[in-house]
């Protein structure tokens, strides 16, 4: 990385007050000492894949169930997707990891 992020870097790149102080609250953790604000940003890139991956690995089925097996089977697994869909969207803040994959993408 040619050099740190600010939160005037964040906040041109599109992130509200809001995101900037939850990434300040995981760096305010014990375990997080080490970390910046670049190094969190950079990891949330990172998430970015992984979560658009899982997410097209749990959303796949609703459109083949209803083609190769009966429309039913769509009720038994449509509360499995929107469970899963939660569980992504809560471990891999999609909309922060998209933001941080576009100004690591810049740099």
């Amino acid at each position: 990385m040619a050099s740190e992020l600010t939160e005037k870097d964040l906040q041109d790149s599109g992130f509200t007050n809001k995101q900037l102080s939850r990434l300040k609250g995981v760096l305010s953790r014990d375990e997080n000492a080490n970390e910046t604000l670049s190094t969190v940003v950079d990891d949330l890139s990172k998430r970015f894949y992984g979560g658009v991956i899982c997410l097209v690995f749990i959303l796949t089925p609703l459109i083949f169930l209803p083609i190769f097996y009966a429309p039913s089977l769509l009720l038994y697994y449509l509360p499995v997707a929107v469970f899963g869909v939660i569980a992504v969207w809560y471990l891999i803040p999609i909309s922060l990891a998209w933001k941080a994959h576009k100004i690591m993408k810049g740099r």
